[in-house]
C-alpha cells in the first residue's frame, strides 16, 4: 500500500538518543564549566573559598527539585517537550552569566542551568526504555552517560581554552573575559544541539501512552526501596565528585603543582569516566554482581582521597586519576538502574527521584568544603572527611541486587 502524503517512517532509536546524548553533553559541560573557571572567577570578582563553593554548589538543589518534578512530567508528556524545556532554561542561564555583573548575576545564571539539567536528566533514562530495543538497553544507558560524563570531562578541561578563544571578542581588554567566553561557548553549543533535537528528537513515533495517573506513579516509586539505596548511593557518590572536581585542583596546586597542571590532573576524575562506563557492565559482572561492584567503589574512592593531603605531589596526583574510575563506575551503576530495572511506566518518575535526592549531595559538598577551607586554612580535613562519608556506599550496595528489567 502506497504511503499517505503525510505519513513519516520511523527514524532509527538512534537519532533521537544521539540528539538527546550532544544536548546533555553540552548542558553538562555549561553546568561544570564553573569548576574549570572558578580560581578566574574568584579573582576578578573578589570572592571567598565559601562564595567560590556556593557557586559550585547552587546547581544541585534546583536539579534536586526539578529532577524529582521532571520525572513524573516527562513520564506524562514525553521527552520531546520536557528536554526542551530544560536545554532552553540552561541556554538562557549558561549563556546569561557571560554578561553577569557580578556574584549575583553569576549565581542566578548558574541556578537556571541547576534547574534545566534537572529536566533534562529523567528523560534521559525515559528515552531508552521507551525507545530502544530491549536487547540494546545497557548499551543505551551507556551511551548516554558516556555524554555526561564527556560534558563534565571538557567542562573542566575546555572551557578555559574556548574562553581563550571568545573572551577577547566579547570583553575586549576585560580581566574577566575568559571566564566569560567559557560560559558563552558553551551556550553556543548547546543552541546548536537543540536545534538537532528539535529535528529528531521525536524519531518520527507518537510519545503517547495511556499511563497511570500521577498519584499511582509516585506511590509505585516510593515504595519501592531499591530506588532509594540507589538515591542514596547516588548522594554519596555525588558528594565525592562535584566537592572533588571543584576544589581538589587547589589542594594539588597547594603541594606544587601549577594550576593549569593542576586542573589538568582534576579533569582526568571525568575524563576517565569515558573508559570507566564502557568496561562498567563486564566489571561487575566479573566480579560477583553489582552489590560487589559498588562495594568495591565505595573502597577505593575512600582510599584514594585519604592519601592525598599527606601525600607528595606525586601521591596526590595520583588521587584524581583513581576517582576517576572508582566514582564513574559508581555513577553509571545509579544512572542506568531506571532504564534497565524500573518498569518503563515509572522510569522517569525514579529516576527523577534518584537524581533529585542524589544530587543533593553535590549541593552539599563544594559549598562545606570551601566554607571548611576559610576556617581551616587547608583542604585536609574536607578531604579526611570525604574519605569517611565514602564508605558509607558500602551500606547502599544491596539495592543493587534488584531483578534486571531486561
Amino acid at each position: 500500500m502506497r504511503e499517505g502524503p503525510t505519513s513519516r517512517r520511523p527514524l532509527h532509536w538512534g537519532w533521537p538518543l544521539g540528539s538527546a546524548c550532544a544536548a546533555a553533553l553540552a548542558a553538562f559541560g555549561s553546568l561544570v564549566a564553573t569548576s574549570g573557571l572558578i580560581e578566574r572567577i574568584r579573582a576578578d570578582l573578589g570572592l571567598t573559598y565559601a562564595q567560590g563553593g556556593f557557586l559550585l554548589s547552587i546547581p544541585f538543589p534546583l536539579i534536586a527539585f526539578f529532577a524529582v518534578a521532571g520525572g513524573r512530567v516527562v513520564d506524562l508528556l514525553g521527552a520531546r517537550r520536557v528536554l526542551m524545556a530544560g536545554g532552553l532554561l540552561v541556554l538562557i542561564g549558561g549563556g546569561g552569566r557571560a554578561w553577569a555583573g557580578g556574584f549575583g548575576g553569576v549565581a542566578l545564571g548558574t541556578a537556571l542551568v541547576g534547574a534545566g539539567m534537572g529536566l533534562i536528566f529523567p528523560v534521559l533514562p525515559k528515552i531508552v526504555s521507551g525507545g530502544v530495543p530491549p536487547g540494546r538497553r545497557s548499551l543505551g544507558a551507556t551511551l548516554y552517560t558516556v555524554s555526561l560524563v564527556s560534558g563534565a570531562g571538557c567542562g573542566v578541561a575546555l572551557s578555559h581554552l574556548m574562553g581563550g578563544a571568545l573572551g577577547p571578542w566579547l570583553s575586549p581588554g576585560a580581566s574577566g573575559a575568559v571566564w566569560r567566553g567559557g560560559y558563552l561557548a558553551w551556550a553556543l553549543l548547546l543552541g546548536a544541539a537543540l536545534l538537532l533535537w528539535g529535528a529528531v528528537g521525536s524519531g518520527g513515533e507518537e510519545e503517547a501512552e495511556a499511563p497511570p495517573s500521577s498519584a499511582s506513579l509516585s506511590q509505585a516509586v516510593l515504595r519501592n526501596p531499591a530506588v532509594w539505596g540507589v538515591a542514596a548511593s547516588l548522594f554519596i557518590n555525588n558528594l565525592v565528585f562535584y566537592t572533588g572536581l571543584g576544589w581538589l585542583s587547589s589542594l594539588l596546586a597547594g603541594k606544587g603543582w601549577s594550576p593549569a597542571g593542576a586542573a589538568g590532573l582534576v579533569s582526568l576524575m571525568p575524563w576517565l569516566g569515558v573508559a570507566a562506563v564502557l568496561a562498567t557492565v563486564p566489571a561487575a559482572r566479573a566480579i560477583g554482581g553489582d552489590r560487589r561492584m559498588i562495594a568495591a567503589c565505595a573502597l577505593l574512592t575512600a582510599a584514594g582521597l585519604a592519601a592525598m593531603p599527606p601525600g607528595g605531589p606525586w601521591l596526590a596526583a595520583a588521587g584524581p586519576a583513581l576517582l576517576g574510575f572508582s566514582t564513574n563506575f559508581w555513577f553509571l551503576l545509579c544512572l542506568a538502574f531506571p532504564a534497565r530495572r524500573v518498569e518503563r511506566a515509572h522510569a522517569g518518575t525514579a529516576g527523577g527521584l534518584i537524581i533529585g535526592v542524589g544530587y543533593l549531595g553535590g549541593f552539599i559538598g563544594p559549598w562545606a568544603a570551601g566554607a571548611l577551607r576559610d576556617l581551616a586554612g587547608g583542604f585536609g580535613p574536607a578531604v579526611y572527611a570525604l574519605a569517611a562519608l565514602s564508605l558509607l556506599g558500602i551500606l547502599t550496595a544491596p539495592a543493587f541486587e534488584a531483578g534486571p528489567k531486561e
